[in-house]
């Protein structure tokens, strides 16, 4: 305890020294924390978001699977089409509960002067597709209605019973998607067959969303419907989660790089600050062997200022991390292409207490050669300084 107090007392000698060096600390420990934090929500909200999707599998033209990724999870305009007829061989397999088109485009609002994002697909089968969502107003009945999503509908002042015009097309806004958090805020919804209509394109489909009757059965079923139908691909939601899971590791392996190797030039920091504090202590130090101190004391106290100087520093960037998550989850969501919605950097107490002990062992061997050469110091040498 007495060790521990004059550590402590050292420490707020140099209070201007020792502040800047905790908050190099503080500021590595904030994006390492930031970081592994992200990833952690990351992965639970894109699981939650597959599963809010309600259909098991998607079959797409032929191509890259990271286009199909987008589009299931927000929406993204592939500018290749599949012919519906394939359908007649998804739902003639057994296995299968239900096969529904996607068309995903966009539409110039001419009235407005911008161009929206428009979602066809079934009306009929939207309870199922998207079991979670929640309207202001009732689902489309007729082609000439539509679903606004709320982000629109708060930018534009829609309201139920407002006029939209896409190609010389009125349409009714029959509801107002209710806010979800997730990109289906941001589109207008109306039935993929008049949206087919408009792209004149009777039978095309951005994708085929299918539910089969039992989970057990999924792979068996994709097996057999990738040979009975040449030129598709089938992708599972697993599949989907996995590529933008390697998409999403692939950025964190190159932020975990950079937050260590920040926590380690401030580990050089670190050291630097006890040099010089045990050089400016010379004397102190010698004194303090001279009256019965013993190497090991001297030894003790040091790396204990060091301990403390880096366990401060990283409370101290946990605490930054969560007071400033809204500010990096708003950078983060501008910077990449799809994020998950909910909360991404939330404060997760093992990795809170992860973060801390690994910035321990930073301050433990950072401090271990100061430490080292204080107790090195010869009384006799010291005090004839």
């Amino acid at each position: 305890m007495v060790f521990l107090k004059l550590a402590v007392a050292n420490l707020r000698r140099h209070g201007t020294r020792s502040l800047l060096t905790a908050l190099g600390i503080a500021t590595s420990v904030a994006v390492l924390f930031s970081i592994l934090s992200f990833n952690k929500g990351f992965s639970k909200g894109l699981a939650r978001e597959l599963q809010r999707t309600g259909i098991h599998f998607m079959v797409v033209p032929s191509g890259c699977p990271h286009e199909v990724a987008s589009l299931v999870l927000h929406g993204s305009v592939i500018p290749k089409f599949l012919n519906t007829s394939v359908m007649e061989n998804i739902v003639a397999m057994k296995d299968v509960d239900f096969a529904t088109p996607i068309l995903v485009t966009q539409l110039p609002n001419a009235e407005k002067f911008r161009v929206d994002l428009v979602y066809g697909m079934e009306m009929s089968r939207l309870a199922a597709v998207k079991p979670y969502w929640e309207f202001d107003g009732k689902i489309p009945s007729t082609g000439n209605e539509l679903i606004v999503g709320s982000e629109i509908a708060s930018h534009n002042n829609l309201k139920k019973g407002d006029v939209l015009t896409y190609s010389g097309v009125s349409f009714k806004v029959s509801g107002i998607l209710k806010k979800t958090g997730s990109q289906d805020d941001a589109f207008i919804y109306m039935p993929v067959e008049t949206l087919q209509t408009i792209l004149k394109k009777p039978s095309g489909a951005t994708a085929i969303g299918v539910k089969v009757k039992t989970p057990e059965t999924l792979a068996k079923t994709t097996d057999e419907l990738a040979e009975i139908v040449p030129g598709i691909q089938v992708v599972t939601m697993n599949q989907v989660m996995s590529s933008i899971s390697n998409l999403a590791a692939s950025g964190k392996v190159l932020s975990l790089s950079i937050a260590i190797i920040t926590i380690l030039v401030s580990a050089v920091g670190v050291m630097n600050s006890m040099l010089m504090a045990v050089f400016e202590r010379t004397q102190e130090i010698g004194m303090m062997r001279a009256i019965g101190a013993s190497r090991a004391d001297i030894f003790r106290i040091i790396l204990k200022e060091a301990l403390i100087l880096t366990l401060f520093g990283g409370l101290s960037g946990i605490v930054f991390a969560v007071a400033g998550s809204d500010i990096i989850e708003k950078f983060v969501r501008r910077a990449m292409p799809y994020i998950p919605s909910g909360s991404m950097v939330d404060f997760d107490p093992v990795l809170a207490a992860a973060s801390l002990v690994f910035v321990s062992e930073v301050g433990i061997v950072s401090g271990l050669y100061p430490s080292w050469k204080a107790a090195k110091i010869s009384p006799i040498e010291a005090i004839k300084g």
